[in-house]
């Protein structure tokens, strides 16, 4: 896999676990099950002020529109750490009273971030054209004729399945799969011709996977993904992908850093970026090209994802300051038990943004008192202070896993 090869912009509908990580015991609750957070978006109450897509109450913003203050999930956390107080006001006048715990805040993040980048509707007529400008069409027949534009010398009998012939085409995960896979004979049959290797932007992706779907054959309009394990896709990527990649220091140097390199910010994105980087694979891979089994390609995306997105790295040194002028001291340290704020230093988990919103949601009122206690106003943060205060708060934590962090189910 290449520089592009990461993390894919949408929360996988994966089971949250949590597993150790190499500088604490704490346990990391990484993004859930975006079904289960469909249903919770109703039961917990959030359509009562926010619509997703569209549907739902108009208090609150929709959900599901990416903008430049919640594009990230350190954003949507920050957004909402800050939105608290006003929140709180509007579900006391409408009695409710929901919490979140670290599983919920997973499935619900899981939930906003699968729909609202997997969106990109594309151009069926546009994608129609890219099938045939990138060669697609000199090995696979189109609409029942046989299409040599750009085929020069190969014969007049395409080599590949024809198009009425393909399925699930309305998952680009398992194209993604298909694709990797299937990259070996294209390369040789495109290296005897002398045509070069097509390579896709995420645009030309989207186009062509709306082409795809819009197809009499095929068997959905919409576009769709499947579940992914993160766990499995560890394994993964240490069997097939770790001779050449890292992430950050926590695998041998001189390799590709893998948290150091932009990903695109589609699910298609992803796909095109696996296709394009197939020749480099197998001019230097060879024999050994990694060919990835069912499912593999689902796995190893939900770990990457996790790897990369949710963990935006933040810099203790700064973070300490924000806690001190934002008066979390106050409450946590110097004046602890008066307020009864709790040693932020024993969490059972690894601080994140799924962390940090599922404690707005169980703490955030008792928060709020403490601070008009202690006259002090309700801190607020940018993103970038709140990134920096969970790297500080992470540098800190004395190790320790409660039983009831040790019997976090695999739910599935």
């Amino acid at each position: 896999m290449h520089n592009r090869i990461l993390v894919i912009f949408i929360i996988l509908a994966v089971a949250p676990f949590a597993w150790p990580v190499p500088s604490s015991a704490q346990v990391e609750v990484i993004p859930g099950n975006s079904l289960r957070g469909a249903a919770l978006f109703r039961e917990k109450g959030c359509v009562e002020c926010h619509a997703f897509r569209g549907a739902g109450a108009r208090v609150g913003p929709d959900l599901a529109q990416p903008n430049e203050r919640t594009h990230t999930p350190m954003q949507l956390a920050t957004a909402l750490w800050n939105h608290g107080p006003r929140m709180w006001r509007e579900q006391e006048n409408r009695r409710l009273g929901a919490t979140l715990n670290s599983a919920e805040a997973a499935d619900l993040f899981a939930y906003f971030y699968s729909l609202s980048y997997f969106t990109a509707p594309g151009d069926a007529a546009r994608g129609s054209r890219v099938f045939e400008e990138k060669a697609c069409a000199t090995c696979h027949e189109k609409t029942g004729e046989v299409l040599h534009r750009s085929a020069g010398s190969l014969s007049s009998r395409p080599s590949g399945p024809p198009v009425s012939s393909w399925t699930r085409v309305e998952d680009p995960l398992w194209w993604a799969e298909r694709m990797w896979n299937h990259s070996g004979p294209v390369y040789s049959t495109l290296s005897q011709t002398g045509i070069g290797w097509p390579k896709f932007s995420t645009g030309d992706m989207v186009d062509l996977f709306a082409y795809l779907r819009a197809l009499p054959e095929a068997a959905s309009q919409s576009a769709i993904f499947q579940p992914g394990d993160p766990e499995q896709g560890r394994i993964t990527f240490e069997r097939r992908c770790e001779s050449c990649h890292s992430f950050g220091s926590r695998t041998a140097e001189r390799k590709i850093d893998l948290l150091k390199m932009p990903g695109p910010d589609l699910l298609t994105g992803y796909v095109a970026a696996m296709w394009n980087h197939a020749t480099l694979m197998l001019s230097r891979a060879g024999s050994e090209f990694p060919i990835l089994g069912p499912g593999e390609m689902s796995n190893l995306v939900a770990y990457l994802f996790a790897q990369r997105y949710f963990n935006e790295e933040g810099s203790p040194e700064r973070g300490a300051l924000v806690f001190e002028s934002k008066n979390c001291v106050v409450c946590h340290e110097l004046r602890r038990r008066q307020t009864g704020a709790p040693d932020l230093r024993l969490s059972t988990e690894r601080y994140s943004p799924i962390t940090i919103s599922a404690a707005v949601w169980q703490h955030g009122r008792a928060m709020l008192k403490a601070t008009e206690r202690e006259n002090l106003s309700w801190p607020e943060f940018k993103a970038s202070e709140m990134s920096d205060l969970i790297a500080y708060l992470n540098s800190r934590l004395i190790s320790r896993i409660a039983d009831q962090a040790r019997r976090i189910p695999k739910r599935r």
